[in-house]
């Protein structure tokens, strides 16, 4: 199955992509704010579908308006008698919307549309696949070093301002790696399976880890176990790669939620 260099680098893309995506959605299911998983992979494809018209790179496209999305949303307050959540739901359906109607008015939209929305991990060239690991070492580096601050203005901001920490630095930063990861996965594997990845590894490990560093290290490996049988499911079955792995990533939320009712 492997032989195939499409399969090959097929796997080392999927692998690049789920561990940081999984490890980086801890934060965002403990916030519980995941939904802003789904606008910075929503706005990262108007970015791509832009690129499309315009006929820029679309990585660029994407990095560009994924970051300035996590930077708007973080910096900016919002308004007086309208929760977060009621703004990240509105920026998710704005760029949702925007994307299908820009790629309307594209040549092959129909093409466009699907492979921003499910991607094609089989159809990744090997330079884009070492793009993704670099990205992803590069990320995974930056939580080593700094995840204690990530973690500390995550559980609780409120202690954390007052313990002299720049807190919305802090989240800002947190954003903005979010939101970069989420740009450079989604027009490779798209957003149905990135925004899965940001959110379902971490409820599946939260439902059975005890202890922080024992839920990121569950969360990376839930995602790059699904990524692996789902590529195998799809080469066996013949079926789209990305669906596949959402389906599994959804059925071991289900497995570890009887799990950890189990062991309670």
């Amino acid at each position: 199955m492997f032989d195939a260099m499409f399969m090959r680098v097929a796997l080392l893309a999927s692998v690049a992509a789920s561990v940081p995506l999984s490890v980086l959605g801890v934060y965002l299911v403990i916030r519980r704010v995941v939904f802003l998983g789904l606008v910075l992979a929503n706005a990262a494809t108007v970015g791509a579908a832009v690129a499309q018209i315009v006929d820029w790179p679309p990585e660029v496209a994407a990095v560009i308006t994924a970051v300035a999305t996590a930077f708007g949303l973080g910096a900016l307050p919002p308004p007086r008698h309208v929760a977060a959540e009621s703004v990240i739901g509105w920026a998710y359906a704005a760029a949702a919307s925007l994307t299908v109607l820009i790629l309307a008015g594209a040549a092959r939209a129909d093409a466009d549309t699907l492979h921003l929305l499910y991607g094609n991990v089989l159809a990744v060239s090997r330079d884009h696949a070492i793009g993704l690991v670099a990205v992803g070492i590069v990320v995974s580096l930056l939580h080593v070093m700094f995840g204690s601050r990530f973690l500390l203005v995550t559980f609780d901001a409120e202690a954390a301002q007052v313990a002299g920490v720049r807190t919305r630095l802090w989240s800002m930063g947190l954003n903005l790696s979010i939101g970069v990861t989420a740009a450079v996965t989604v027009h490779e594997i798209g957003a149905l399976l990135t925004f899965a990845l940001l959110t379902l590894p971490p409820m599946a490990a939260l439902l059975v880890g005890r202890r922080i560093r024992t839920v990121f290290v569950i969360s990376a490996l839930v995602g790059l176990g699904a990524v692996c049988l789902g590529l195998i499911a799809a080469f066996q079955f013949d079926l789209p790669p990305g669906p596949v792995t959402v389906a599994l990533l959804a059925l071991t939320v289900s497995v570890m939620g009887v799990a950890g009712r189990w062991r309670a």
